[in-house]
């Protein structure tokens, strides 16, 4: 089978899932339900698990033996060894603001490797995908990231310096924004898409989990780019996250791990 169409049904699958999460997150934004606050603080809507419940469905009908982990629900263990990675509502806080940003991501990963991903804005009309060996794509037109090679040149956007303040990883990540450019606010998963579309050249994120980042690993590699944790190794399961052009990528680790 070619890489073009290998995981032409799982890419379908992951789409159709994002869109009707999509659709229900901007169907509730007036009864958002009740809120909650997760063990770490983040809160968490009705809509939040609603949506996890609506892709679930749609992925476990589809490939009953896989695996799926998503943020607001248990595991599903599977049997495939294939895992879907599900974030249904990122971005709960602009999404209880009214601001756009807030989006549904669908992965699937295959030995620890992001294969396919989607990531679809609703409110901002945009969605992202990607799968392995096929390229990326914002709304069917081909991406492809930046060509900036000097981090002084370079429009990046970061997270996580408030919550690591004084830590050494919250001054390196100071001491990064410091070196580009221009430094642009964190927009949650959109930030993801725009270093696939070469809007943003770099994305530096210590606290992303699994879920907020899978999607995005693929559809960025896709595009060209590359995606690791903060120590260069190819994962998503590490706690942080960088995705970049490639070009910029070992510049960014080195400002990350200087002693």
């Amino acid at each position: 089978m070619s890489k073009a169409v290998q995981w032409r049904s799982e890419l379908a699958v992951a789409w159709r899932a994002a869109q009707r999460a999509g659709a229900l997150q901007l169907a509730r934004r007036s009864e958002v339900g009740a809120v909650q606050r997760k063990v770490d603080d983040t809160p968490v809507s009705e809509v939040d698990t609603a949506c996890e419940v609506l892709i679930r469905e749609e992925l476990l009908a589809a490939f009953p033996d896989d695996g799926l982990v998503g943020e607001e629900l248990p595991p599903v263990a599977g049997s495939s060894g294939r895992i879907w990675v599900v974030d249904p509502l990122d971005g709960t806080r602009p999404f209880l603001r009214g601001i756009p940003t807030h989006s549904a991501l669908v992965s699937l990963e295959v030995d620890g490797t992001p294969v396919v991903g989607v990531i679809h804005l609703p409110a901002l009309g945009e969605t992202y995908w990607g799968s392995a060996g096929s390229g990326a794509f914002l709304n069917g037109q081909r991406l492809r990231v930046s060509t900036t090679r000097a981090l002084a040149e370079a429009m990046g956007s970061t997270f996580g310096a408030a919550f690591l303040g004084d830590e050494p990883l919250g001054t390196r990540l100071l001491a990064l924004e410091a070196r580009w450019s221009y430094s642009y606010g964190f927009m949650d998963a959109y930030s993801h898409g725009c270093v696939a579309a070469g809007r943003l050249d770099a994305l530096v994120s210590p606290v992303d989990r699994r879920w907020d980042c899978s999607a995005a690993c693929c559809i960025v590699r896709e595009a060209g780019g590359r995606y690791s944790d903060l120590h260069g190794e190819p994962r998503t399961d590490s706690g942080g996250i960088v995705v970049s052009n490639g070009l910029l990528h070992e510049q960014i680790l080195a400002v990350l791990n200087a002693s």
